[in-house]
């Protein structure tokens, strides 16, 4: 049974004398992989910040069956570029709780760093970076993953192991991605539309 996770009534989100959204009724089931898209500067990735920093601790956010955990990977991909990647892991991993040793290395192979796990992240190229901050939010216990334009910097391959690593985790959590377009392999449950502050939901 796919129980409602998180849900919204009556959002408006304002930024400066704009508002980005208007009246808004919203509702998250607990599994599932939810697109997010828009022109630019319609309110999709304004809206994945709202309920990161604000649907644990705001009346205007409500979880039927109990809060849960969140994580968010932004345009900033948060991580320390002089430690190596296993030291980047590692860190994450005592703040977070201990993560699956088998998942880590299960992921460092898709997406072929398993090579570079010692090496400064300083010295990875933008989308060896992106592929980090991915695995930084995967490997995570949240129960609720945010994710704004994940596949910034990955090349085709590296998008469709992307694809492939959503279609497996939505079975388990709910997933949030704002997209420029759905890649053809993703296999979205539900679609937010945002238009001029109306939000359309199929």
């Amino acid at each position: 049974m796919n129980r409602i996770l998180l849900e919204t009534k009556g959002l408006t989100i304002t930024v400066g004398e704009k508002s980005i959204l208007r009246e808004v009724n919203l509702s998250f089931f607990e599994k599932g992989l939810v697109a997010v898209l828009g022109e630019n500067g319609a309110g999709k990735s304004t809206l994945l910040k709202k309920i990161y920093h604000e649907s644990l601790s705001s009346p205007h956010w409500h979880w039927p069956n109990g809060k849960r955990k969140v994580t968010y990977l932004g345009h900033e991909l948060g991580f320390y570029s002089s430690l190596s990647l296993e030291e980047n892991l590692n860190y994450f991993a005592s703040l977070d709780g201990t993560h699956s040793l088998e998942r880590r290395q299960e992921l460092l192979k898709l997406f072929r760093l398993e090579k570079r796990i010692w090496d400064p992240i300083h010295l990875f190229s933008r989308g060896m970076k992106q592929k980090v901050a991915i695995m930084r939010v995967l490997l995570s216990n949240a129960e609720v993953i945010l994710f704004d334009e994940p596949y910034t910097g990955l090349d085709s391959e590296s998008s469709q192991i992307l694809s492939s690593i959503l279609n497996y985790e939505k079975e388990s959590k709910l997933i949030l991605a704002v997209l420029h377009s759905i890649p053809k392999d993703l296999h979205c449950s539900v679609t937010i539309s945002i238009q001029q502050g109306n939000v359309f939901v199929s």
